[in-house]
């Protein structure tokens, strides 16, 4: 692909259009992270705890600590404390993996998946909000770019779910 350059009229700097689209993922994504954290809704929790409650909703098996580490990106100090956290306030139960003795499994309590299914929506309307001023063409090439990227991300090794893997706290995917 061809790359357009753009002059930073501030610089006098000429960017090619590969350039143009990292700058604008980085001036995107700290601002998108902030959005996401403002319009939660997190119901006496933690952003934290939310992710964490999250992670186990999506998870395709019952994790164990070292899972939530890697897909949380934190350390095993931090998901031990909120797992503690969680765990006193009913949301999770800990047991033992039944091959892994050693290993603890993590899950969602019925209450637990209650607040993911009602925190999580409200999230959503929230924040999807902003993708109101797209068209619906430019919210599915979007969905298609990101995609892309994703497949591309995980080809290089790094932890990104699946594509057609389902978020939503019903289990269906809207497409």
């Amino acid at each position: 692909m061809g790359d357009m350059p753009a002059v930073n009229a501030d610089r006098g700097v000429v960017l090619s259009l590969r350039e143009q689209v990292f700058y604008a993922f980085a001036r995107f994504g700290p601002a998108w992270v902030r959005y996401l954290h403002a319009s939660v809704g997190l119901g006496g929790l933690s952003p934290a705890g939310v992710r964490l409650l999250s992670a186990l909703r999506h998870h395709p098996h019952p994790p164990i600590m070292r899972d939530l580490v890697q897909d949380l990106g934190t350390t095993a100090r931090a998901v031990t404390g909120l797992v503690d956290t969680l765990e006193h306030e009913g949301l999770v139960r800990r047991t033992r993996h039944p091959r892994d003795r050693r290993a603890i499994l993590i899950t969602l309590t019925s209450k637990g998946e209650q607040v993911v299914d009602r925190v999580g929506q409200e999230h959503v309307e929230r924040a999807s909000a902003l993708f109101d001023v797209l068209s619906e063409q430019d919210q599915a090439d979007l969905v298609r770019i990101l995609g892309l990227l994703g497949d591309e991300l995980a080809a290089r090794g790094q932890s990104v779910q699946p594509r057609g893997f389902d978020c939503s706290p019903a289990g269906t995917e809207s497409n």
